[in-house]
């Protein structure tokens, strides 16, 4: 199923990017899928969000790399390795 960059979908609806919708396909991101795939769609997504929830996210993900020893090594991965610690939000 191939899916376009927009707006993260819940299962079943039509809704927007909101924190709840971007935060439940980044865990199941870290669960289930590859992501190095991943990574521009979740990227895009945080972009949508307000800043206050798009840094609530990123400190949810810093929480769950430093406590949770299933998803510690892939949101580490995503947070570093492919850099959403580095992602210049706000551009020009």
């Amino acid at each position: 199923m191939s899916e376009e960059w927009g707006e993260p979908q819940a299962p079943g609806s039509a809704k927007p990017a909101t924190y709840e919708n971007v935060r439940a396909a980044i865990l199941v991101s870290l669960d289930f899928a590859n992501l190095d795939m991943e990574f521009p769609r979740i990227a895009h997504w945080l972009s949508r969000l307000p800043a206050a929830d798009r840094d609530r996210l990123l400190g949810e993900l810093e929480a769950i790399a430093a406590t949770d020893a299933i998803r510690r090594g892939d949101a580490t991965y995503l947070l570093d390795d492919l850099g959403l610690r580095r992602v210049r939000w706000e551009q020009p």
